[in-house]
């Protein structure tokens, strides 16, 4: 057994997106610029660590390597073998890149979708500078947008994300970033392949936007904390549970659900 998790509003959290809890009841996890600017609640932390003890941890994350590897918590307290970055499209063992998952996912995407130019061509035909603040293409292979939430053209977005879909491409609004996705480049395959690593037989995980939708479904048990975009898409999901709390404390009650499945398991 393995537990598969995103992070960023699945299980950490910055000072804005933490909810209630006090940040005197959390721990700090990532490093930047010289200030802290994530957090886990102390039960959280705590429940993390214990239940890396019955089913090895892998973070899912739509950061590159560089911005995962500010979460210094997971080079200290917790050390995962795998960690799957960049929406999937990166796969680091023991820190260093999988070469061969790289090579795999890299002609995926060269055979299956349309070309990166293609697809920023589309955006910029959109995009305006009243709204979108700055735009990066990741690793390679997938856009990161960061925009003005209350200021998008909704209708345009909504035109453009089913031309989007017609090129093999996904669209993904978590916070204020946009992201711009090939469907080749996938949490849930990313996790497939980790899992035949590591010889495991059976997945926990948890996720909160619809980039984590196939990580979820790709799971034997799955969680999404209800304050994300899942939540907002679905409602009721007949494969994902939904937390009750939301926030930080939502990371609580997923690890504690995650924990009873897996002391449930070990004492067979």
């Amino acid at each position: 057994m393995l537990f598969a998790s995103d992070l960023d509003q699945t299980l950490i959290y910055s000072e804005r997106s933490k909810g209630s809890i006090s940040l005197d009841d959390m721990v700090p996890v990532e490093l930047f610029q010289g200030r802290h600017i994530s957090y886990m609640t102390r039960a959280a932390a705590a429940r993390l660590r214990e239940l890396n003890e019955l089913a090895p941890f892998v973070p899912v994350t739509a950061r590159t390597p560089e911005q995962y590897h500010r979460i210094f918590a997971f080079r200290e307290w917790v050390i995962p073998e795998y960690v799957i970055v960049s929406n999937g499209g990166n796969v680091l063992i023991n820190g260093e890149i999988d070469q061969e998952w790289d090579s795999l996912v890299r002609q995926a995407v060269r055979e299956g979708c349309s070309e990166q130019g293609e697809i920023q061509e589309m955006f910029q035909r959109i995009a305006d500078d009243s709204w979108v603040q700055s735009s990066t293409l990741c690793d390679g292979l997938f856009y990161s947008i960061v925009v003005e939430r209350d200021k998008l053209p909704a209708e345009k977005i909504d035109s453009f994300r089913k031309e989007l879909a017609a090129h093999g491409w996904s669209y993904s609004l978590q916070g204020r970033k946009i992201y711009l996705v090939p469907e080749q480049v996938s949490k849930g395959a990313a996790l497939v392949y980790v899992k035949e690593k590591l010889g495991e037989s059976r997945v926990l995980a948890a996720g909160d936007s619809l980039l984590d939708e196939s990580l979820l479904l790709a799971a034997d048990t799955a969680f999404a904390p209800s304050h994300g975009e899942l939540k907002r898409q679905y409602n009721e999901h007949s494969h994902i549970v939904f937390t009750r709390r939301t926030g930080a404390e939502a990371a609580e009650e997923i690890l504690e659900a995650c924990l009873d499945v897996a002391r449930s398991q070990f004492s067979c």
